[in-house]
């Protein structure tokens, strides 16, 4: 699979977390932060309501409230840099594949 070539839009911090967020060539968006629970974490969607959905509304509970305004902030980055790229909601998806069929016969034994 080919690495879409990025641009980063906004990179800061939301409460004790470091956010970066990025826009593909395609006009997809990308978010990059580290989860206090476990490692690195990477989203990509297609729209700013789903980036809202899928990592600012996780981000922000935790988050003090005089940064209530970034949001809008990441919002307004995000929707500058997506000016003159291609809406991602009208790209077709390469169609997925399909798993090669189980071999028929008596399934292995699971060990306890």
């Amino acid at each position: 699979m080919m690495q879409e070539e990025a641009r980063p839009v906004w990179d800061g911090r939301i409460g004790d977390t470091t956010l970066r967020v990025e826009v593909q060539s395609n006009g997809r968006i990308v978010a990059l932060w580290r989860a206090k629970a476990g490692g690195d974490r990477r989203v990509v969607v297609n729209t700013v309501e789903e980036l809202e959905r899928s990592v600012l509304f996780q981000l922000m509970i935790t988050a003090p409230p005089h940064q209530a305004g970034i949001p809008a902030e990441i919002k307004k980055a995000v929707d500058d840099a997506r000016v003159g790229l291609p809406d991602p909601t009208t790209i077709p998806r390469a169609p997925r594949r399909k798993r090669p069929p189980r071999r028929p016969g008596p399934r292995p034994r699971r060990r306890r």
